[in-house]
């Protein structure tokens, strides 16, 4: 039997309250961003299925999708996110998430984020949907975001044992308290002592069906990042990639390839990835062809 806690949820505490307060506020066109962080194994991904049930059960719908084919619900990943959001847009779905997994590793990558949230909310204001974001440390946000007062809620994860998680809560205000905080201590986390949250509260996992699907999602996910670092650890080049570095077109890049019948090492969601020498070998007939005004039609 599925245990829950009193209140019929897998979270208790005045969690609930607060998200139907932040899904009133979505229906006044106003934009709602809830924030889970903490560390590696705090659960941040399973709350963050849990309240996108609860979202979708206050209005009358299953829960959220956790197919490793079809998620419209749940992005893996800035990309997927972008991408699921439209979907949820058209189809009026009234929540989404979006679980970082591992896009961090670069400095470019949190721009990139931050960016693409800014724009998320500038974008669809009234687009009636509860965003709700995963993500190991909520410092990085832009401030920006702050400051048009998007981020409502956030969930403090810490300490989860082998029967429940723990969350802590704060407040828009509380959240600013903490990143003042955060620019004034040498030592980040010391600000966590400085502010207390609204309300603590705790979480049971998920169905083990459910949680199986889940992991196998997240799975997925992760070794897509594996590839793609594996990639980059090694050198390869795509086709646009190539093209910036000789300065030409990328249907030059690709004919020239093609005629001097240069393979890609290996292939990776479609995307046809080549090793550095033939940047070399493609430089090297570049060169050729400036030097041959005659051979100039030949790529």
């Amino acid at each position: 039997m599925t245990k829950l806690y009193a209140n019929g949820l897998k979270f208790d505490g005045p969690l609930a309250d607060n998200l139907d307060d932040l899904m009133k506020r979505v229906d006044n066109n106003k934009a709602s961003l809830v924030i889970l962080t903490g560390g590696i194994g705090e659960g941040k991904t399973t709350l963050l299925v849990e309240i996108l049930d609860y979202i979708n059960m206050k209005k009358g719908l299953p829960p959220i999708s956790l197919d490793s084919k079809y998620h419209p619900q749940l992005g893996q990943g800035g990309l997927e996110f972008m991408q699921i959001l439209r979907v949820c847009f058209e189809q009026k779905l009234p929540c989404v998430g979006y679980d970082e997994a591992g896009d961090f590793s670069k400095r470019g990558s949190l721009t990139q984020f931050n960016s693409m949230l800014n724009r998320t909310f500038d974008t669809f204001r009234a687009f009636k949907c509860v965003v709700v974001i995963a993500l190991p440390n909520f410092n990085i946000l832009d401030g920006d975001l702050f400051d048009k007062n998007i981020p409502r809620l956030m969930l403090r994860l810490k300490g989860r044992s082998e029967k429940y998680g723990n969350y802590s809560a704060y407040s828009l205000y509380k959240m600013d308290l903490l990143r003042s905080c955060m620019k004034s201590f040498k030592l980040k986390n010391y600000a966590w002592t400085k502010v207390w949250p609204n309300f603590k509260g705790h979480f049971l996992d998920i169905e083990p069906e459910r949680s199986k699907q889940l992991d196998r999602l997240s799975t997925l996910s992760k070794l897509k990042i594996l590839r793609k670092s594996e990639v980059r650890i090694e050198g390869l080049l795509t086709y646009p990639e190539l093209a910036t570095k000789l300065m030409k077109s990328i249907a030059w890049t690709r004919r020239a390839t093609n005629n001097l019948g240069l393979k890609e090492d290996r292939i990776i969601n479609k995307v046809k990835y080549f090793k550095p020498d033939v940047l070399d070998r493609l430089s090297d007939h570049l060169d050729y062809v400036s030097e041959n005004p005659k051979k100039r039609g030949r790529p």
